[in-house]
């Protein structure tokens, strides 16, 4: 009965190692904020609502055209803002997604955000991606004005560290549109590996490893 129980607890303890690509665990500590040189990327509060509708407005037809998310519209309303801004303040207190802010230090306007969510399973259905073999997916957006001030660049490498220094995953996904060349041109520089892509939907995928500093 005794050895019973032990190869219980053995096979118990390798299946916490196996779901390593969990997206999230209840005893892990949610990072905070990253700071660099020129940003700063925070979590998202319910204060930022009309600046955050303000934010990516300025920017709504050029966002549009390239994050292949059908978003932001050009009706969209600060109603329908302040709705998805309560979604993410959900999400993130049910710790079932990140919905994270990136400011410009010199002015502390918005500038962008991040999006950390589980990988979706149509990943797997459609494009042969394993949700197992990752912890997250990790998405973007930036301002025209920010990437015509050359701070994608920043952005890039403070995400990067960050992602190396605070977060507990090994294996992320990001999915790109084929129309954002200013990702394609971050991640085919760096050491992300490409999955390919998904003409239907006309996006690219690639697998970044995290490496722990």
């Amino acid at each position: 009965m005794l050895l019973r129980s032990f190869l219980l607890l053995s096979v118990l303890s390798l299946f916490n190692v196996a779901v390593a690509a969990d997206f999230w665990q209840k005893e892990w500590a949610v990072p905070e904020y990253a700071e660099g040189d020129s940003l700063i990327i925070r979590p998202i509060e319910s204060s930022d609502t009309d600046r955050l509708f303000h934010s990516y407005m300025t920017s709504q037809r050029w966002l549009y055209e390239r994050l292949g998310w059908s978003w932001p519209s050009e009706k969209s309303t600060p109603q329908q803002n302040e709705t998805m801004v309560n979604y993410h303040l959900e999400q993130a207190k049910a710790q079932t997604a990140f919905t994270y802010l990136v400011i410009d230090k010199e002015d502390k306007s918005i500038i962008g955000a991040v999006y950390m969510v589980p990988v979706a399973a149509s990943r797997q259905e459609k494009n042969g991606i394993p949700r197992t073999a990752y912890n997250a997916e990790v998405s973007w957006w930036l301002l025209k004005s920010a990437i015509d001030d050359n701070l994608h660049n920043d952005f890039f490498v403070l995400l990067k560290d960050w992602l190396e220094a605070s977060w507990p995953w090994r294996q992320v996904l990001f999915p790109v549109s084929e129309n954002n060349e200013t990702a394609l041109q971050l991640l085919e520089s760096s050491s992300a590996r490409s999955l390919g892509r998904d003409l239907d939907a006309e996006e690219k995928y690639f697998s970044y490893s995290i490496s722990r500093k």
